[in-house]
C-alpha cells in the first residue's frame, strides 16, 4: 500500500520560498531544447518521408518491478542498473533509426533513476540529433515510499531542428486530497516545431495521459488533445501513451447489440493485474475504448481498426503494453506477455503512414532487440509520407 504523509503537514512542506513540488502553473510555455554535442551522422535532406516512433521508455527502468506495479518492491535505481537499461533502449532506436522519436516518462536528475539525464542519453547515444523536454512532475522531495527528488516527463528527439518547443497544460485530476494532489503529476501535451528543410516545418506531439483517475480525467484529456490537433495549422504527427484501448467497440453497449464489446475487445480481467491493488489508488479503472473513436475518425492512425481485428487472437500482434516482463510470472504463473493496446501514432486525415508496426520484440521492421525486456510498453512505429 502506497504511504503518505498526514494532511496536516502540508502547510509545512509549502512554507518555505520555494515550492517543494513544482505547481507547474502554466497553460502555454515554452521549453527546454537540447543538441546532440556528438556528431551524428547528418539526415536526408529534403526527406519526402519521415520515419517515426513513440515509446514509453519507463524512466530507464527496463523490466524492474517497482512498488506501485504492485510485482516487485523496488523505490530506487543505481547508476549502472539505469545505464545499462538506457544503453539496451538506446540500441533498439538505433536500429529503427528514427527521424522523430516521442518518448514518454523519461527523467532528469530524478533520485529513483541515479540523477542521470535521460533525454541527453539518449541524444548522445541514438542518430538524434536535437531534442526538447517537458517536464510533467518536478518535486524536490515526494515523500511517499521514500521517492525523493523527482524530475518526469515527456520528450521529442529528432534529426532534424527544432525550432521551438512547448507544453500544454492538461486538466489535473479532481479526486484525490490536497497533499496527493500537490506532490502529483501535472500531465501536458508536448510540442515541437521541426525543421524538415526546403521552407518545410512541421509540428511533433508527444502525450501521456492520466492512468488512474476514476473522475473522468484522462478522458477529458484526451478531448482536449483532440481539439489541440484539430486547431494545429503545420503538418503534425503525435505519439504517445494514451492509456486507452482502441475503439474496437462501445463499452457503453449492452451485451448482444452490434456495439457491445462482448467477444471483441478485452475490457478488464488482465493478466498482469494483481488482485492486491483492488482498492489502491493503483487500481486500474474501466476502460473506455469509445473517446479514442473520434481519433480514428478524424485521424489516421498508424495501425487502422481494420487491421487491429476483433478478439484478442487477432489483436495481439499489436498489443503494447504489459505490467509484467517475460522473465515474471503472474498470480497463477503464467509469464508476462503484451495483453493490451495504449499506445498509438497518429497523422492528419487523408496522408499516408507505410511501414508501420509495434515493435514488440526481435523480427519486427528489422530491429532485433527484444522491447520486451526493455520497457512494460513496445514502440510503435511506421513511416509517415509527408504532405
Amino acid at each position: 500500500m502506497r504511504r503518505t504523509l498526514p494532511l496536516l503537514l502540508l502547510p509545512l512542506l509549502l512554507a518555505g520560498c520555494e515550492w517543494v513540488a513544482d505547481p507547474l502553473s502554466f497553460t502555454r510555455d515554452e521549453v527546454p531544447r537540447y543538441k546532440a554535442r556528438t556528431e551524428h551522422p547528418a539526415p536526408v535532406a529534403n526527406p519526402t518521408s519521415l520515419k517515426v516512433m513513440a515509446w514509453n521508455v519507463k524512466y530507464g527502468a527496463c523490466r524492474i518491478d517497482f512498488w506501485f506495479d504492485f510485482w516487485g518492491d523496488r523505490v530506487q535505481m543505481s547508476e549502472t542498473e539505469v545505464t545499462d537499461c538506457l544503453t539496451r533502449v538506446a540500441a533498439l532506436i538505433r536500429e529503427y533509426d528514427p527521424d522523430i522519436l516521442m518518448a514518454e516518462e523519461i527523467e532528469v536528475d530524478s533520485k529513483r533513476s541515479a540523477y542521470i539525464d535521460q533525454v541527453r542519453f539518449l541524444l548522445e547515444n541514438t542518430n538524434l540529433r536535437y531534442a526538447a523536454y517537458m517536464s510533467t512532475w518536478n518535486s524536490r522531495y515526494v515523500p511517499s515510499e521514500g521517492v525523493g527528488r523527482i524530475d518526469l516527463g515527456n520528450a521529442i528527439f529528432s534529426r532534424y531542428p527544432i525550432l521551438k518547443a512547448e507544453r500544454i497544460r492538461q486538466e489535473d485530476r479532481t479526486d484525490q486530497d490536497p497533499l496527493t494532489s500537490t506532490f502529483y503529476i501535472k500531465r501536458a501535451i508536448g510540442r515541437a516545431e521541426v525543421d524538415v528543410g526546403n521552407g518545410r516545418t512541421i509540428a511533433a506531439y508527444v502525450v501521456h495521459t492520466e492512468a488512474y483517475d476514476q473522475d473522468g480525467t484522462k478522458q477529458r484529456q484526451i478531448q482536449q488533445i483532440h481539439d489541440v490537433l484539430r486547431a494545429e495549422t503545420l503538418p503534425w504527427v503525435i505519439g504517445g501513451d494514451f492509456n486507452e484501448l482502441p475503439p474496437v467497440c462501445d463499452e457503453r453497449a449492452a451485451a448482444g447489440t452490434p456495439e457491445s464489446c462482448v467477444g471483441k475487445l478485452r475490457l478488464s480481467g488482465f493478466m498482469d493485474e494483481r488482485e492486491s491493488s483492488e482498492g489502491t489508488e493503483f487500481e486500474q479503472p474501466p476502460y473506455t475504448p469509445s473517446v479514442m473513436k473520434r481519433f480514428y475518425d478524424d485521424f489516421e492512425p498508424s495501425i487502422s481498426l481494420a487491421r487491429y481485428g476483433v478478439g484478442e487472437e487477432n489483436q495481439r500482434p499489436f498489443f503494447t503494453h504489459s505490467v509484467l516482463g517475460p522473465d515474471s510470472r503472474n498470480d497463477q504463473g503464467v509469464p508476462g506477455t503484451w495483453n493490451r493496446t495504449l499506445d498509438y501514432l497518429f497523422i492528419r486525415k487523408g496522408e499516408v503512414w507505410t511501414d508501420t508496426d509495434v515493435i514488440q520484440g526481435p523480427g519486427r521492421l528489422g530491429v532485433q532487440s527484444d522491447a520486451s525486456r526493455l520497457s512494460d510498453h513496445a514502440p510503435v512505429a511506421g513511416t509517415w509520407r509527408l504532405p
